[in-house]
């Protein structure tokens, strides 16, 4: 072996150990870095040459430097991220509402009604009493409060999630151009035969923030660039071609936004009703569906209370001989417009009879009576026992809104550490690399002192 051919192999151990120490530097360097996958060299030899008596090695060579990170693992993560941004954007929604039923601290509607027909039973026992009437019709003032504050509430809420809606549809928009452009670089890097090993890591990490806004499905040509797909396939980027979505107001949902999809030329397709996972999936359900529900039931039980209240106090008299009177205005039968229309205490119908003043408390314990009475309208429940009943459904939904949460939390942390474990970083190990590159690299600094000193012998040698 010539001493050219020592001083080669001393250089490409050289050079080998210098990408070695970089590689683990960069290791280290990103340790706390999310989303980034440890890189590895992966070494060779070089070809050897033939020589006497057989071949003679020329060196080594760092043939490639890869990610360490495994594709089944990251695909259970992408699905994990997508329903832990569904159940995380319900439960938030969800935790705003839950003063609306502030019964235990005698804030909600339950505690109203309770309130309202316990100033009426006060009346009955005692209907000449003008202050008992002043308490029943501030009492009943307050309930048709509590109704109003509660519309008023959920509509409040509505509106949040709304633009929430929108502001989730603007960063999906932001995150598939985000892709589309990382697209572009990968393949540029890798068509020279170089790995984007960053410039995948980059896209991994944005690929798992749109599957928290919304679910999706990916392919990867052979060029490496994805192809990005939500909901029943539409093709949210092709490459480096995005397609945007829109948040389009739906009248008939009171100018609420849907969230379309842009195929161009003007022509959108809605996507609402597909959409079955990430951030989008839990607005849209606690907007549409359960707050719509509250909404419902809450208007079913305000148009039950005037309706039922109206047609018993019209059957009485008041102190001043007033009969054939509404109590609640007849104009405000929902949640959002229930009012008491009476003002005059002295009108309020006590009474079933005209003969006498005050007369009898007949219809004051009829109309207190209510309170106890099955209504058609809430499948043959009374006021209390139908409004427990919204109660309890929210409740429902909110527990297991919450535990879905909690298991899902602990499902993305296991597969969290799975991914930690194939494709983090362990500082230990990254040490222990850079100790060996640096030993290898002092030992192939010797040798290419020892060929130097060799070829300066063979110099001397022919002085």
């Amino acid at each position: 072996m010539s001493i050219n051919r020592l001083l080669d192999i001393g250089k490409s151990a050289l050079f080998t150990a210098q990408q070695g120490i970089s590689v683990a530097g960069h290791n280290i360097a990103n340790v706390n870095t999310p989303g980034y996958s440890r890189q590895e060299v992966t070494l060779a030899e070089n070809r050897p040459e033939n020589g006497s008596p057989g071949q003679i090695g020329t060196g080594v060579h760092a043939e490639t430097i890869r990610r360490s990170f495994d594709s089944f693992v990251e695909a259970q993560l992408l699905a994990s991220g997508e329903r832990l941004g569904e159940f995380t954007a319900s439960s938030k929604a969800l935790a705003r509402l839950e003063s609306l039923f502030g019964d235990a601290n005698n804030q909600g509607i339950g505690a109203g009604l309770n309130e309202f027909f316990g100033a009426l039973q006060d009346v009955a026992s005692n209907p000449s009493d003008l202050s008992a009437r002043t308490v029943f019709l501030s009492k009943a003032s307050a309930l048709a409060g509590r109704f109003n504050r509660s519309a008023a509430d959920l509509t409040d809420a509505q509106e949040s999630i709304d633009r929430q809606v929108g502001q989730t549809v603007t960063d999906v928009n932001r995150l598939t151009g985000r892709i589309a452009d990382l697209n572009t670089k990968i393949a540029e890097a890798e068509s020279s035969g170089q790995h984007a090993n960053d410039l995948r890591d980059q896209r991994a990490v944005a690929l798992a923030e749109l599957s928290g806004s919304i679910e999706v499905s990916s392919i990867e040509d052979t060029t490496g660039q994805l192809t990005v797909f939500a909901g029943r396939g539409h093709v949210l980027l092709d490459k480096d071609k995005t397609y945007r979505l829109v948040g389009v107001p739906n009248l008939s949902n009171n100018g609420l936004l849907d969230v379309h999809y842009d195929a161009g030329a003007g022509a959108t397709t809605n996507l609402s009703p597909v959409i079955q996972g990430g951030r989008l999936k839990g607005l849209l359900d606690v907007r549409d569906q359960t707050i719509s529900g509250l909404q419902a039931s809450l208007d079913t039980l305000a148009s039950g209370v005037v309706t039922q209240v109206n047609q018993q106090h019209r059957l009485g008299f008041g102190l001043d001989g007033s009969t054939n009177q509404d109590f609640f205005a007849t104009t405000g039968t929902t949640a959002g417009t229930i009012a008491v229309s009476l003002s005059n205490i002295r009108q309020i119908a006590a009474s079933s009879t005209a003969v006498g003043v005050p007369g009898n408390n007949a219809n004051a314990l009829a109309l207190a009576g209510l309170r106890n009475q099955d209504v058609a309208a809430f499948g043959n429940v009374t006021f209390q026992e139908y409004y427990s009943t919204i109660a309890g459904s929210f409740g429902s939904t909110l527990q297991g809104v919450d535990g879905n949460l909690k298991a899902q939390e602990i499902l993305h942390e296991q597969l969290t550490s799975q991914r930690g474990a194939i494709s983090g970083v362990s500082m230990d190990e990254e040490l222990a690399n850079l100790l060996q590159y640096q030993r290898s690299f002092e030992a192939a600094s010797r040798m290419i002192v020892v060929a130097d000193e060799l070829f300066q012998t063979i110099l001397s040698m022919k002085r």
